[in-house]
């Protein structure tokens, strides 16, 4: 479990940008959404927002029984929502077509597609090799964009839908640490931008939410070894990873779901090709 007193003190009670936007209501009930990614900690968090919204799930990734376990999780999972779990391997084409297919046929169409999958590894530049790259670059950018190809052209067909990425402000302020992954969102973030363009016409938006650091068992891991590496603590690798990253403390994941639950939403409606760091 993820020490998560390592990150920073517990804030205090404040009124966020993201409390007075979320107490809008979001007019998700209903809404078919296709989540993959949904067993890592921000997709777990995007998937319980939803399903407290009152949204039909349908949960993607390539580990079954861990999707599972998020679906029996979910509130409202036995009133009538439906979570459905459906296995999809980002490395294989013909996979993710069949994942979708199953996923729109058991939601009966698909209004929102949220991609949140992809992780990266850390370490120094000059030691991560070119399989170190092409391992963070598979699933994070080239997974997306064969689940992008294949939901962009049946949202195409019908002329509506909403997309959103889950990439990262590593795109914009790249840590040394951690370059694998930031390339990997900067090129999302060229993607959604372009991307738009194509997909206005057509009726669907496509968005990004941008995290900065997330408390998380990954993040947590990561500072290990950074400080295994470097010589110092964990608590001093996460105070000059923190410092680097220049904020004071690490995002809760629930406040990035809200900000994919609005991306998600009609209150959305006019916001395409655009991101929000959070």
């Amino acid at each position: 479990m993820a020490n998560y007193a390592l990150w920073a003190p517990a804030r205090p009670w404040r009124v966020t940008a993201s409390d007075r936007l979320m107490s809008e209501d979001l007019q998700l009930s209903d809404h078919r959404i296709v989540l993959c990614g949904a067993n890592g900690t921000l997709g777990r968090a995007i998937a319980r927002k939803l399903a407290d919204e009152g949204t039909h799930l349908a949960l993607l990734g390539r580990n079954i029984e861990a999707m599972k376990a998020v679906a029996d999780g979910l509130p409202n999972s036995a009133s009538g929502r439906r979570h459905l779990v459906v296995q999809c391997d980002l490395g294989q084409q013909p996979s993710i077509d069949t994942a979708i297919d199953t996923a729109e046929k058991d939601l009966g169409g698909i209004d929102v597609f949220i991609s949140a999958a992809g992780a990266s590894q850390g370490g120094i530049f000059w030691e991560l090799d070119d399989a170190a790259w092409q391992r963070n670059l598979e699933v994070k950018l080239f997974g997306t964009l064969r689940i992008l190809r294949s939901v962009s052209a049946r949202m195409t067909q019908s002329n509506r839908g909403r997309i959103v990425i889950v990439a990262g402000n590593s795109a914009e302020k790249p840590d040394p640490r951690m370059l694998p992954g930031a390339a990997a969102n900067a090129a999302l973030l060229t993607i959604v931008r372009g991307l738009a363009d194509e997909l206005k016409p057509r009726g669907v938006t496509i968005n990004a939410v941008s995290p900065g650091p997330v408390r998380s068992p990954r993040l947590d891991a990561l500072m290990k070894a950074e400080a295994e590496r470097s010589g110092v603590t964990p608590e001093q690798a996460t105070a000059a990873f923190l410092e680097r990253s220049g904020v004071r403390e690490l995002a809760a994941p629930e406040d990035v779901a809200d900000y994919v639950a609005f991306f998600a939403s009609n209150l959305s409606s006019y916001l395409t090709g655009t991101s929000i760091t959070v």
